[in-house]
């Protein structure tokens, strides 16, 4: 191996460790009761929980009750962090365990096999004076939406998480308590799927990028 490519793992190594040390101080004071750190650790995680909640409910409101759930599971667990993995990392996981709980309960007490999502790119048809692109753009996602109906949950999740909110490989694994060969392998799966039904739609798919 080269001197420079020696340099620059160790560089990242350094900065992996520098992160998690960060992360361990971040978690013990918000812990012990300061409320701005764990302000900062809302502020700085808030969104991507939101998108792991997303990858597995398809209400929204249910989406954002999940990722106050998990807040809440955090900071009770917080004096429990030992920072094996980033605090991110670690919110992630809860947040989408705290979706699969939620989701499965919904499953039990709810019918909402025909109930049609309603998300922030739907398009109100009463208005006048669309641009095409806009019609162009609601039908595309129709499709994309329509495509991922015929992956299993677990396939939606982890396509969603990569193709749709750009997780890396080895986030998604962490988060789903998977290795990384199963999520890439579940990824392909996904996608042959997809491109199934986008065929004639010709949407194509990013290939699953290697880390």
């Amino acid at each position: 191996m080269r001197k420079a490519a020696i340099y620059q793992i160790d560089a990242v190594q350094r900065s992996n460790q520098l992160a998690l040390k960060a992360d361990r101080a971040l978690a013990r004071q918000a812990g012990g009761g300061d409320r701005e750190a764990f302000r900062k650790i809302v502020d700085a995680n808030k969104q991507r929980m939101f998108t792991v909640a997303r990858s597995v409910m398809q209400d929204a409101s249910l989406a954002e009750d999940v990722v106050q759930e998990a807040f809440i599971k955090a900071y009770n667990a917080l004096p429990d962090f030992r920072g094996n993995s980033l605090l991110s990392t670690w919110l992630y996981r809860i947040t989408y365990l705290s979706a699969i709980d939620l989701n499965r309960q919904q499953i039990r007490h709810l019918k909402l096999a025909t109930a049609t999502p309603v998300d922030e790119y739907v398009v109100d048809e009463s208005v006048t004076g669309r641009s095409e692109n806009i019609v162009e753009s609601r039908q595309t996602q129709r499709r994309i939406d329509h495509a991922l109906t015929k992956l299993s949950p677990f396939e939606q999740t982890v396509f969603s998480l990569r193709h749709l909110q750009n997780f890396k490989l080895r986030e998604i694994a962490l988060v789903v308590d998977r290795s990384e060969g199963t999520v890439k392998n579940i990824l392909f799966r996904a996608i042959r799927k997809m491109r199934d039904h986008l065929e004639s739609a010709q949407i194509s798919l990013q290939e699953i990028e290697k880390c």
